[in-house]
């Protein structure tokens, strides 16, 4: 399958609406099993499972050194060899590595759970890290029909064998097992209908004389592939803090509730943000520089004006409701959480599909100067007030995180030549169509349900109508666009 240069607005919009509904799909069936986990078991085993969890997807991350991003933004299938060797012996040594460093992990973390869980899948990063190379073909032939067809097949399979195996004996690792056993089951289907030329190109990988290629493209393309692995592998170790970081002076229990509290707010969430950086990195890549900033301006419009009301519903419904999710177990520090990550997910939504930006212009060293500063900020000040208690950590978190957000948005969009003025008066409209939905997220917990959802119908009142006379003309071109895809 060639590459084309530019892909119609039909087709992205195609792609997302057929990653989208099967990421419902997908996100509802983990989410299910998520809320029958989160009842039986501890928040502790919850916790040491996502450290584990992060640990094992921040090496994964290395080992691909960014050759799953070389492919889609030098539009060729030409690395895929070279690519294949790297992340042989790198995804080995840095699985050995992780290996070694069992002890030392669990130790810090204070969790013997993680100690067993390293010793028993610490070999995982190999296929995983295959997985992110294989996967980038098909993105770059925008087969975006396809992963989201694999990916489903493999939450179908996991969520099921966990249920069996939980029938047996109630043991958290049983769904550790099911979950990685999923991800094996996902690869090889992705290996299967490009078997021939992955075989070839693993094949040749094995041979020393293609050590000689490897050391060219590594020389020609070590500062792309450097400036874009130490950034992204930056921003989830920043992302992640307070698992990562907060754990290494808070008990499981914390990084268990704050996980809870996380999937409460990421997973009905992740519908959208998942659908669209699957496609609109592809996407960016693929359309003419010149046509960037409109598309962005479009984009961050989008999410102001149409996806701000139902992730602010979602929370003010959440922080009323989730006792009846998650039961009354630290309810009070989850719901803190939940209207914190919210607030701040408002930011991510702009974020996440921009944030492949300077890897698309090829100067992700950029991305490298703001990591470093947002890492910096957030280390100092968890260093710093460590001996606060844990949810005071999460408000300066959250904060740290929104400030650095939206400094990295601006940098962005200097890049592509966008005046800074939009993306802050549509900010600025944005909260101000949607402020008593944000208020209602920090009413106090002692106002009761009945005057909270009377206040939240009032307000969702007052953001359409606000929507419906001031930004009229948009929504008649997007629900055009929407019926003609």
């Amino acid at each position: 399958m060639g590459v084309k240069n530019n892909k119609p607005t039909r087709t992205i919009t195609h792609s997302f609406k057929w990653v989208f509904l099967t990421t419902i799909v997908r996100r509802a069936l983990s989410f299910l099993l998520f809320l029958y986990i989160v009842r039986v078991f501890s928040r502790a085993e919850i916790g040491s499972y996502r450290t584990f969890f992060l640990i094992l997807s921040f090496s994964t991350l290395i080992s691909s050194f960014s050759f799953n991003f070389l492919n889609i933004v030098e539009k060729t299938k030409k690395y895929i060899k070279v690519g294949m060797q790297f992340v042989l012996i790198s995804s080995v040594f840095i699985s050995i590595i992780l290996f070694l460093l069992r002890g030392i992990l669990s130790e810090k973390y204070g969790s013997f759970d993680l100690y067993m869980y390293i010793l028993y899948g610490f070999w995982l990063v190999i296929p995983l890290t295959f997985k992110k190379i294989i996967r980038s073909l098909y993105e770059l032939d925008m087969d975006f029909k396809f992963l989201s067809i694999t990916e489903t097949i493999k939450v179908i399979f996991y969520v099921l064998l966990a249920l069996l195996l939980f029938l047996i004996d109630l043991k958290y690792y049983y769904f550790i097992i099911a979950f990685f056993l999923g991800e094996i089951v996902e690869l090889v289907i992705l290996y299967y209908p490009i078997r021939k030329k992955l075989a070839m190109a693993l094949l040749g990988s094995l041979k020393l004389k293609f050590l000689k290629p490897l050391n060219r493209v590594l020389k020609e393309k070590f500062s792309f592939l450097c400036f874009s692995t130490i950034p992204t592998a930056l921003n989830l170790f920043v992302s992640e803090a307070p698992i990562l970081l907060m754990g290494l002076f808070f008990l499981p229990e914390f990084i268990g509730n704050y996980f809870v509290a996380a999937q409460l707010v990421t997973v009905p969430v992740s519908f959208l943000t998942i659908s669209l950086s699957q496609i609109l990195f592809p996407a960016f890549s693929l359309t003419e520089k010149e046509h960037l900033p409109q598309k962005i301006d479009e984009y961050i419009k989008h999410v102001v004006f149409v996806l701000w009301i139902p992730i602010l519903i979602l929370g003010v419904l959440l922080k009323h409701w989730s006792f009846l999710i998650i039961g009354n177990h630290e309810i009070n520090l989850v719901i803190s959480i939940v209207s914190l990550l919210t607030l701040k997910t408002l930011i991510v939504m702009i974020l996440n599909p921009l944030s492949s930006i300077p890897t698309v212009f090829k100067k992700p060293q950029y991305e490298l100067y703001w990591s470093i500063c947002y890492m910096t900020a957030v280390c100092g000040m968890i260093l710093l007030f460590r001996n606060f208690s844990f949810l005071n950590m999460i408000y300066l978190y959250v904060t740290v995180s929104i400030l650095s957000l939206i400094a990295f948005i601006v940098m962005i969009l200097k890049m592509v030549d966008l005046p800074i003025k939009n993306f802050v008066f549509s900010l600025w409209k944005g909260t101000v169509y949607t402020f008593p939905l944000i208020s209602l997220l920090f009413l106090p917990q002692t106002v009761k349900t009945t005057t909270s959802m009377l206040f939240l119908l009032l307000s969702i009142l007052y953001s359409v109508t606000m929507l419906y006379i001031f930004e009229r003309k948009f929504f008649i071109v997007f629900f055009k666009r929407m019926l003609l895809s």
